[in-house]
């Protein structure tokens, strides 16, 4: 069974074999995403990644159970620009600990953290780690943000250089042309590096190996960071195929792992 989390009754629920079962929790945010993207990109492109996995993927090892998503994050670094909603760092941290430790109560053993905002990542992390002390559960969290985890379906595709992938960028507006087109305004697409104190060969960039504390607009100033105007649908599409056959093997080795 691959199903949506509301969509079970209570006795379906518990019916689960909850030794083998994997729950996914969405985390998104909503936040500005430039000036030619929705405030819910995060949370669109999540949904459709979702949806396509329970539509397409066949999957049949063991129960897959999506929970609710949250569509709000821990996005105060773009508070700067219109639209933004955000969760303080404690209230996030409390706000997905209560959904976890809702699910551990009824018996899930396996839970993954699944997650579409840079922002969101650090608490996760902490999160994940807490919980496996707390509750004695494997918590997971599966990132594509600060992983490697889009490398390989943006080989031969992407042709942006080294910010283009970020925020608003080839990937996010190529996936959001082939989720929700209707929302894109690629008329008002730009393209836009981090300021230069953020990049380059010096020791403080975006990429480290020093990083500053910083807000969206120290960063950028049309709040895209990368390369949007090499976005098509093509791509978008190409990208979730990949993303649902790397979920299906994500989930596969969750489920083997017992600690």
């Amino acid at each position: 069974m691959v199903e949506r989390w509301a969509n079970l009754s209570k006795d379906q629920i518990a019916g689960t074999d909850k030794t083998k079962a994997v729950v996914m929790l969405p985390l998104a945010s909503t936040e500005q995403h430039g000036p030619h993207l929705p405030v819910g990109t995060d949370a669109f492109i999540l949904e459709e990644l979702t949806e396509r996995f329970i539509r397409e993927s066949g999957f049949a090892k063991c129960d897959v159970v999506f929970a609710p998503p949250l569509p709000i994050g821990k996005s105060n670094e773009h508070m700067g620009f219109p639209g933004t909603l955000t969760f303080g760092a404690k209230t996030y941290y409390d706000a997905v600990c209560d959904i976890v430790r809702s699910v551990a109560a009824h018996g899930f053993m396996k839970i993954v953290l699944f997650n579409s905002h840079g922002g969101n990542t650090d608490s996760l992390n902490v999160i994940s780690r807490d919980l496996r002390v707390d509750l004695g559960v494997n918590v997971f969290v599966f990132d594509w943000w600060f992983t490697n985890f889009w490398e390989k379906g943006l080989a031969g595709l992407r042709e942006s250089g080294t910010y283009g992938v970020f925020h608003a960028c080839e990937l996010e507006t190529s996936l959001m042309l082939a989720a929700k087109p209707e929302t894109v305004r690629m008329d008002l697409a730009v393209n836009e590096e981090p300021a230069e104190r953020f990049r380059g060969d010096k020791y403080v960039t975006v990429f480290g190996p020093v990083t500053a504390g910083w807000k969206t607009e120290d960063v950028t100033k049309s709040g895209v960071i990368g390369a949007p105007g090499y976005a098509t649908a093509e791509k978008g599409e190409k990208l979730f195929a990949y993303a649902v056959r790397e979920l299906y093997n994500i989930v596969s080795e969750v489920a083997d792992i017992n600690y």
